[in-house]
């Protein structure tokens, strides 16, 4: 969104520290939950993990991601446009939508 001329700076830097404070958060869950034992041992090298099938090449794997990034970023653009006034409904959940639409397909 800064690149586009969406935000402010600080907005943007904000919302990175926030993200990986976000994302600190949620490893260290992760981690609390396989010491203490919440999460059964056939679970903890996995938990977490992304990966690509090995029926999946590298550059198949590449093309997946650029194309469901493509997707997340055109949706989160076209619902938040200021300028548009044919918007409506839910922006939360056109952008939920569209996630959920590129895993079942990734």
């Amino acid at each position: 969104m800064l690149m586009a001329r969406c935000t402010s700076v600080v907005r943007a830097v904000l919302y990175i520290i926030f993200q990986c404070i976000g994302a600190i958060t949620g490893a260290a869950l992760l981690y609390v939950s396989t010491i203490t034992g919440l999460v059964p041992s056939s679970f903890v090298g996995s938990l977490g993990n992304t990966g690509l099938n090995s029926a999946v090449s590298g550059g198949q794997g590449f093309g997946i991601e650029f194309f469901i990034t493509f997707v997340l970023v055109l949706t989160v653009f076209g619902a938040c446009d200021d300028r548009r006034s044919d918007v409506k409904g839910s922006v939360p959940l056109a952008i939920g939508l569209s996630i959920t639409a590129c895993h079942l397909f990734a």
